[in-house]
């Protein structure tokens, strides 16, 4: 599933579309290290908060153990990517994708496979560690409100209700993406979680014209939408989980539910070339290991993917991160081996469906 926070640019990158996303888009450098003779590796990583979480619990531990220096740049653009491997000129060691391109553009050469002598699977199963991504970290979609709006008692839990214009009434807001609304349109439509794929997307066209009036905005980064919410444009909209629930941690009156999410994977490749692969591959070891995971899990606003470093964390922040088997329970696993299938076909359509 295609997450990004940011603008989808290029999308004809593997099959006839090429597409860049990107975080909250900021630039960090990381590393601590001696100067002289000090290995060096370049990260390529998403927003800032979350480069930070990753710098006090990966980054800086890694460093100090492999006397390494870190650089980070942030966005992971997927068209620059595919010009380095292409052109020859890596010059990016590690960089973190979404699942659904990690896959893709792994198995048409943009990535080298893992080495799963040094990275080890524990924790992990064969949708999660593939052979040219490992997931990170995950994370949801999910519906969110403006609470000075709507209480807690009279909140939207499922997607028919985000569809209820009439019983939550006022502006719609979701990603400018086909996935997930397609999926969203679906359950709203009544099909059972474990019936979703493959998509039914005439029935999920049918079911999205229903409010198509009411989608005031398409957002195309996901820290657009407490603003959409506290402005009034939305009453009701998608939102990532992280992204809420920082915007609650600062006091802002939003608030979501993982009943019914979505949730999808983001993870390490390594570009086809880099010049430090076996540090490369050291350093996705290290960051994957339960033990690592756990501490990023316990300050970051999405849950590790490894299943052990779940294990690892308090009742009260697997709850937090929408992770304890009962909120796991609650939600939908983003197939991304439909969209590798299905996507250009379904994104002309729903580009087209937009203009109408």
């Amino acid at each position: 599933m295609l997450k990004k926070i940011g603008s989808i640019a290029l999308i004809t990158v593997l099959s006839s579309s090429l597409f860049a996303c990107s975080k909250d888009e900021t630039t960090a450098n990381s590393g601590q290290g001696s100067a002289a003779a000090v290995q060096k590796l370049t990260i390529v990583d998403w927003d800032s908060e979350l480069i930070e979480m990753r710098k006090k619990t990966i980054i800086e531990p890694f460093e100090q153990k492999y006397n390494v220096k870190i650089e980070i740049e942030t966005p992971p653009d997927y068209g620059k990517l595919k010009a380095m491997v292409d052109g020859g000129n890596v010059t990016w060691d590690v960089v973190n994708v979404d699942s659904f391109f990690g896959t893709l553009a792994g198995s048409q050469g943009l990535f080298e496979p893992l080495d799963y002598n040094i990275v080890k699977k524990d924790g992990y199963t064969d949708k999660t560690a593939g052979e040219h991504f490992i997931a990170s970290e995950s994370f949801a979609t999910v519906i969110s409100w403006n609470t000075t709006k709507i209480d807690a008692a009279h909140a939207p839990k499922t997607w028919s209700d985000f569809w209820d214009v009439n019983k939550y009434p006022g502006g719609r807001s979701a990603y400018k993406f086909p996935a997930p609304i397609m999926e969203m349109a679906l359950l709203a439509d009544g099909v059972p979680a474990d019936k979703l794929y493959p998509l039914d997307i005439d029935r999920a066209f049918k079911k999205m014209n229903e409010i198509k009036k009411n989608f005031k905005t398409w957002w195309t980064n996901g820290a657009q939408v407490p603003d959409l919410l506290v402005n009034g444009t939305a009453t009701i909209s998608t939102a990532y989980d992280g992204t809420i629930t920082l915007q609650k941690q600062k006091g802002t009156p939003v608030d979501f539910t993982y009943e019914n999410a979505i949730r999808s994977y983001e993870g390490w490749v390594i570009p086809k070339g880099t010049k430090n692969k076996e540090l490369a591959m050291k350093f996705i070891a290290f960051a994957t290991s339960p033990e690592v995971q756990a501490e990023f899990g316990k300050t970051a606003r999405y849950a590790p993917a490894n299943q052990k470093a779940i294990d690892l964390l308090s009742e009260k922040d697997k709850e937090r991160l929408g992770v304890t088997p009962e909120l796991q329970k609650q939600q939908i696993m983003a197939d991304d081996s439909y969209w590798i299938k299905n996507f250009d076909q379904v994104q002309v359509r729903y580009e087209q469906w937009l203009l109408e």
